[in-house]
């Protein structure tokens, strides 16, 4: 593929989050970026100085750097700890919103097309005040649709107002944009229908199937050190965030720790808001068949990702067509069955259900997750056998390298 430089395709990424933090989101657009930049758009960034979990807020990064061919620019931001309180969390997404606004107000002509995913959640509207007094195109990519996110969320409530500016700015913006992608179908169904018209195209988020691959525990460093090669393991691992329905797990695990014999470990990697209230869980109940972990070093990813028989992906009820777990795509390069907790309107509960490659579960119902966890005990082929479609479904539909393809060729509408 030809990697020649236009002039016409110049591109900028706003977002609070790029590498090296350690968010999924950072990994994702980190990737689109440098992706983009091969296929011969000109790529810029700005972002903050990285804040996601602890180990980001330790260092100080370059102001300006190259990464693998990509100019990144960090402007400033706070670092507070989001998972600390809400107030704390709003105060980095407010800070980095205006600190954005002031860099790329005079910048016109350096920008180009503004690429403006929704971290933090309202940086479209950003597109359209710069559009308004500066004529930026700008293209929004919807990772999470708020404000009603935050509405499920118990963030705000949907008669306030800001939930109605906000609203109102958000139609105001996607309106105005030039395309707007989003991560999911019934994402981009929820969009049109509060928003009305608006010119839209579906790329799904992806995982690296040459690095995050298959791999038996036996031949794993990871399952080894941390005595998860014997037991069947159910895996979760990232952000244990408000939207996750983690609660149910951990009950669902005191009653297989009384029921079954079997040897059993419920294995859980990352921070978050909801971590704490595990913990205690956990020990409340005496558990031996859960453990918490950190998030892993980059370098770890490949083994710590793999390293369960069961992945778990979680969505809270309410969210459906408001966001598509990263998780998932990961947790399919994996090839682990997949215990997906969500309503069966959401998008993963469409293609679990649709290639059979795992159990679908309700939110808030640790019975539906108990027989699912018992049904694969005494069926461990069938486990296995679902961990195989995981991944050929993955290989056919969120590769890598296909899904930036797809970003190529639906940016080229608006740079060319």
């Amino acid at each position: 593929m030809p990697r020649g430089k236009q002039t016409d395709t110049k591109l900028t990424l706003v977002s609070q989050f790029f590498y090296p933090d350690t968010s999924a989101n950072a990994n994702v657009l980190s990737e689109l970026a440098v992706g983009l930049e091969e296929r011969g758009f000109d790529v810029s960034v700005v972002t903050g100085q990285p804040a996601y979990a602890p180990n980001d807020r330790r260092d100080d990064q370059p102001r300006r750097e190259m990464y693998k061919g990509v100019a990144v620019r960090r402007i400033f931001s706070t670092r507070f700890d989001k998972n600390e309180s809400t107030v704390k969390r709003m105060a980095n997404d407010v800070v980095f919103f205006l600190s954005a606004f002031l860099h790329l107000l005079f910048k016109r002509d350096e920008m180009g097309v503004l690429l403006l995913p929704t971290a933090p959640p309202f940086l479209p509207i950003l597109g359209w005040m710069l559009s308004r007094v500066r004529g930026y195109e700008y293209v929004p990519v919807v990772l999470d649709l708020y404000p009603d996110m935050a509405v499920e969320l118990d963030y705000l409530s949907e008669d306030g107002v800001v939930y109605r500016v906000w609203d109102q700015l958000n139609k105001r913006a996607y309106q105005a944009a030039s395309l707007t992608v989003t991560i999911g179908e019934t994402m981009e169904e929820t969009l049109t229908e509060k928003y009305g018209p608006c010119e839209t195209a579906v790329v799904h988020n992806w995982e690296d199937g040459s690095v995050i691959q298959p791999k038996e525990k036996a031949n794993n460093e990871f399952s080894r050190k941390h005595d998860l090669v014997d037991p069947t393991t159910i895996l979760y691992s990232g952000n244990h965030g408000m939207h996750h329905d983690l609660e149910s797990v951990v009950e669902a695990a005191a009653t297989l720790e009384d029921s079954r014999e079997e040897d059993l470990q419920f294995q859980f990697i990352g921070e978050g808001g909801r971590k704490v209230t595990l913990v205690r869980m956990t020990k409340d109940r005496d558990l031996d068949s859960v453990s918490f972990l950190p998030y892993q070093p980059v370098e770890q990813l490949p083994e710590s990702l793999t390293s369960g028989d069961i992945a778990l992906v979680s969505m809270q009820e309410g969210v459906e067509g408001l966001c598509v777990s990263s998780k998932f795509y990961t947790a399919i390069a994996s090839g682990q069955a997949i215990l997906a907790i969500a309503n069966e309107e959401t998008e993963i509960a469409r293609i679990v259900e649709e290639v059979n490659c795992g159990i679908r579960v309700d939110p808030k119902r640790p019975g539906q997750i108990v027989s699912a966890i018992e049904h694969w005990l005494d069926n461990p082929d069938e486990m296995r056998a679902m961990g195989e479609r995981a991944r050929s479904v993955f290989e056919e539909r969120y590769e890598k390298e296909e899904a930036i393809d797809r970003y190529a060729t639906v940016l080229r509408r608006v740079t060319t």
